[in-house]
């Protein structure tokens, strides 16, 4: 990791895009589980975020250009990593980026996009594997649909 990197992941997604809350207080009480926590972890330095709360930012589609990189490097240790859910939810959540928001994010990333596609291309072998041990063959199946019409785009 860089030096330039190494500082951007002590800052918060508020502190990274600048913006903040203006003084509100979001309670799970008073908005809600998703929106607490989507109020927390934009609070919290990357550093600090788990795979989890990476993918539920992914999710919300705020963050991406600090995010989604954090993702890969999450991806290249264990492509099939529960995140959240179920195994493989990270790979699964980056895809659908492409419905989310029109492929938007990618079109403007294309490093990351190449990255992601040799990924999958590297890890195309394990699939089978790793539908024995972890992965449903549904989420399987969904992967490589996603990615063939993630890759060719």
């Amino acid at each position: 990791m860089n030096n330039k990197n190494s500082k951007v992941k002590n800052h918060s997604i508020c502190q990274l895009e600048g913006w903040d809350w203006k003084g509100e207080t979001i309670t799970v009480e008073d908005d809600g589980m998703i929106a607490f926590r989507f109020y927390k972890l934009t609070q919290k330095p990357l550093t600090d975020l788990s795979p989890a709360d990476i993918d539920f930012m992914i999710i919300q589609k705020r963050g991406l250009p600090y995010l989604v990189p954090m993702a890969l490097d999450i991806l290249e240790e264990d492509f099939f990593i529960e995140a959240d859910d179920y195994n493989g939810d990270l790979v699964l959540n980056l895809l659908r980026l492409s419905d989310y928001n029109n492929d938007e994010y990618w079109s403007n990333h294309p490093v990351e996009k190449a990255r992601f596609c040799e990924m999958y291309k590297s890890n195309q072998q394990n699939m089978e594997e790793a539908l024995d041990v972890s992965v449903s063959r549904h989420i399987i199946k969904k992967i490589r649909k996603l990615f063939d019409k993630f890759c060719e785009q």
